[in-house]
């Protein structure tokens, strides 16, 4: 029970530092919008260098702040069932035993790792399940212990984990300066 409250929690600072952001996005653009007017109001004159640039720089704050399609790269090569038969039979116990959703693409990645992830769409509205396997983890791994890497994927699914993924990740890389 403390999980669900947590990921609520977690929802909500992120809708509302979301909100935030929007909101102090709009409220620059209007303050620079509104240098020209008071200029014009009150001064009866208007720089037409400052007026551009103000008009410029409230355009650029605009746009930077409308949220961009996520734009998925496959971390490796998308394994599939008819290629991969018992590693996707394995993926579908697993599934099936924690009630998931499949992902619509498995990747194998070279880490020591193996991760989940709800990529693409817009704002992580149309986004889809994806799922990497590191080779090095799969190699040293039982069945029965690549089964419990499974569980415990298909948890972050179950948990919500996943959902904020698309934001998360858009900050980050924005951060990072990849966009």
């Amino acid at each position: 029970m403390l999980r669900t409250g947590s990921l609520v929690l977690r929802a909500l600072l992120a809708v509302g530092l979301m909100l935030g952001f929007y909101a102090l996005a709009l409220a620059v653009a209007l303050g620079l919008l509104y240098i020209p007017y008071a200029e014009m109001a009150y001064l009866n004159r208007l720089n037409i260098r400052l007026a551009l640039f103000c008009l410029a720089a409230a355009g650029i704050v605009l746009w930077s702040a409308v949220p961009r399609p996520d734009r998925f790269e496959a971390p490796g090569p998308e394994l599939t069932p008819s290629s991969h038969p018992d590693l996707f039979r394995v993926v579908e116990s697993v599934r099936t035993d924690t009630r998931q959703s499949a992902p619509k693409s498995v990747y194998l990645v070279l880490d020591v790792n193996a991760w989940v992830a709800e990529r693409g769409g817009y704002m992580g509205i149309g986004s889809r399940r994806v799922m990497a396997l590191g080779l090095p983890l799969m190699q040293v791994l039982t069945v029965d212990q690549l089964r419990a890497v499974l569980a415990h994927e298909f948890g972050h699914y179950y948990g919500g984990d996943t959902s904020l993924g698309p934001w998360i990740q858009k900050t980050r890389m924005g951060i990072l300066g990849r966009l």
